[in-house]
């Protein structure tokens, strides 16, 4: 055996020891049926249409909700550890109008703290950088990188004050699979490892923590749900992005749920030479010695508004991590897409994959988020009563369904509703 070849088996046992041998047994039973639909030239429907009232997303009161429901009590993706690949290593964000700091400590750990000065509420970082602390940039109070105040300018003039009192507040925020959780409720009792239901072990396979960061673009768009709608099906594709990626791509998807979690997958590859994921081409169940990659085929939703889309250039794995967030208001969101490469890329790679960044940021800048914006506009003026998710878009069912239950649940249930994989609902 070649030394290459032995590289490569060592690399794929270490790929396979990622995966709890539970997630496996999930990841192969979601293969094995998508291979007997294949044989048997069948697909899955859901049991009939669903209508929903338009004005979930146009309603001032519903977006408050939203808020205070989902986004202050369930787990939200704000970032892949990879982009905080070093000590010090910063990144600011925005959700729903709460202005988040995650940073990397000198000992590893992240933390997720409110970006705001304890003094008089300024910012004490933006953008993103390295730094061993932050110091607020109007009165000049410093901070260290878990939030903790360590210096106040002119302390004699200023007056006595507990500093330790003073930290800023704390998120409570866990590292899996390579992403970084975090539950935005400085009050949260919850870990939010404890409540991902088992998703960061499925997706684990990825083994996403070592990657690199090669390029992020945010967007802006309208409410985050229909920002985020289009993630959910492959029915517009052919239609909307006939253009890009061409009238012959399949409409139709299987869907497979984990808890208010799902994946979204065509019911043939993509066009072209068949990628290392392509199951389809495979035909059988990966062995244990074999690269995961067919396992993890299609888009990985991790909700409330996460997708995971896998791509190979140059023999090189690549996913596009897209994160749409709710913006301040209800007609406002962000979507930011970083595209991470498994191994560092070499130029040529580099500028391949920056380049099908740029073409995915088209897709969703030029098309999807400008269809949006008009479903917004017309759903505003009030006479769109309802609108419809297909039987065959299985996947937005899925997902308001669980938006609504979450929406219904007391803080007593939310731990219970997350922690365990739940049906489809």
């Amino acid at each position: 055996m070649s030394s290459v070849q032995e590289q490569q088996q060592e690399q794929n046992g270490a790929l396979n020891r990622t995966l709890a041998p539970s997630a496996r047994t999930v990841l192969e039973r979601h293969a094995t049926e998508l291979l007997h639909h294949t044989v048997e030239d069948t697909f899955p429907l859901a049991p009939e249409v669903m209508t929903v009232g338009s004005r979930q997303y146009t309603c001032p009161e519903r977006f408050a909700q939203e808020k205070q429901q989902i986004f202050s009590r369930v787990p939200l993706v704000l970032a892949a550890s990879c982009e905080l690949p070093k000590p010090g290593d910063f990144k600011t964000l925005e959700v729903a109008g709460i202005p988040v700091l995650l940073v990397r400590n000198r000992d590893g750990a992240v933390h997720a703290l409110l970006n705001a000065c304890t003094h008089r509420g300024a910012a004490v970082a933006s953008g993103c950088g390295s730094a061993a602390r932050f110091t607020c940039p109007y009165h000049g109070w410093t901070f260290a990188q878990d939030g903790g105040l360590v210096g106040i300018a002119s302390s004699a003039d200023f007056g006595a004050v507990d500093k330790a009192a003073l930290a800023m507040k704390r998120f409570p925020v866990a590292e899996r699979a390579g992403l970084i959780w975090v539950i935005l409720d400085p009050e949260g009792p919850h870990d939010p490892a404890d409540m991902l239901g088992g998703i960061d072990e499925l997706i684990a396979g990825f083994d996403l923590a070592g990657w690199t960061r090669i390029v992020s673009r945010t967007m802006n768009g309208p409410n985050w749900k229909l920002a985020f709608d289009a993630h959910l099906e492959f029915y517009h594709i052919p239609v909307l992005h006939r253009d890009t990626f061409g009238p012959e791509r399949s409409n139709r998807a299987f869907y497979f749920s984990h808890g208010p979690h799902q994946r979204v997958i065509a019911p043939c590859g993509r066009p072209g030479d068949a990628a290392r994921d392509d199951l389809y081409t495979l035909g059988r169940l990966p062995t244990a010695d074999e690269p995961l990659d067919p396992l993890l085929v299609g888009e990985w939703i991790l909700f409330p508004g996460v997708s995971i889309n896998t791509f190979y250039l140059n023999d090189q794995r690549g996913v596009l991590l897209s994160i749409v967030l709710p913006g301040p208001d209800v007609g406002t969101s962000t979507t930011t897409q970083t595209f991470l490469a498994e191994t560092p890329p070499d130029e040529a790679t580099r500028a391949a994959m920056e380049e099908l960044c740029a073409f995915l940021a088209h897709v969703v800048g030029d098309e999807d988020l400008p269809t949006s914006a008009l479903q917004q506009k017309s759903m505003a003026t009030g006479l769109l009563g309802e609108v419809r998710f297909g039987r065959n878009e299985g996947g937005l069912q899925h997902f308001h369904r669980w938006l609504d239950d979450l929406l219904k649940a007391d803080d007593s249930e939310i731990p219970a509703l997350l922690a365990e994989p739940c049906p489809q609902r």
